[in-house]
């Protein structure tokens, strides 16, 4: 099974198309999403898409956004979500002030090895990392706001590999 990671929206609808786009060429139909979609109309273009997401800390719009979640028959929750999919269980969350902070809670996450997979966002910086038995995962910003190469992640859960893709 091939899962498509996705963060930092932050509403570049464009980039979300093209991300889009490449998880249809992939293969791919289960999504996670951490954090930082913005507004609806970003959210409602994850349709026909499975997807579990959780919110970011600039999704202004949490009550409507829950909305649309619902409507499309997605998972939108507060972080830290915990998905169980394929017999693996997975840790989605956004994160919390500055990058150290979040990388640290990331790394001590996954070090505790009670996850296979443990993927955050808001850093807009990509990571792959093992910690024993246990993937940590950025997959870096879908925007490209922050002057870094817009990113997008597929993970093959079996294998436990995966790679960055480009927008």
């Amino acid at each position: 099974m091939r899962v498509g990671i996705i963060s930092d929206t932050h509403d570049n609808k464009d980039n979300v198309l093209k991300a889009l786009q490449i998880f249809k060429n992939e293969g791919v139909k289960i999504l996670f999403h951490l954090g930082d979609f913005i507004a609806p109309f970003t959210l409602k273009l994850f349709e026909g898409f499975n997807l579990y997401a959780v919110f970011g800390n600039n999704d202004g719009e949490k009550l409507l956004l829950k909305k649309v979640a619902e409507d499309y028959g997605f998972v939108l929750e507060d972080g830290p979500l915990e998905v169980e999919l394929s017999n693996k269980n997975f840790l989605l969350f956004h994160g919390w002030g500055s990058v150290e902070k979040t990388r640290k809670i990331a790394e001590s996450l996954a070090k505790s090895r009670d996850y296979d997979f443990v993927l955050y966002g808001h850093t807009h910086k990509r990571d792959f990392r093992r910690f024993g038995k246990t993937l940590l995962i950025n997959p870096g910003e879908a925007c490209g706001y922050l002057g870094n190469t817009p990113t997008i992640f597929v993970l093959d859960v079996k294998a436990g590999d995966g790679k960055f893709l480009y927008l």
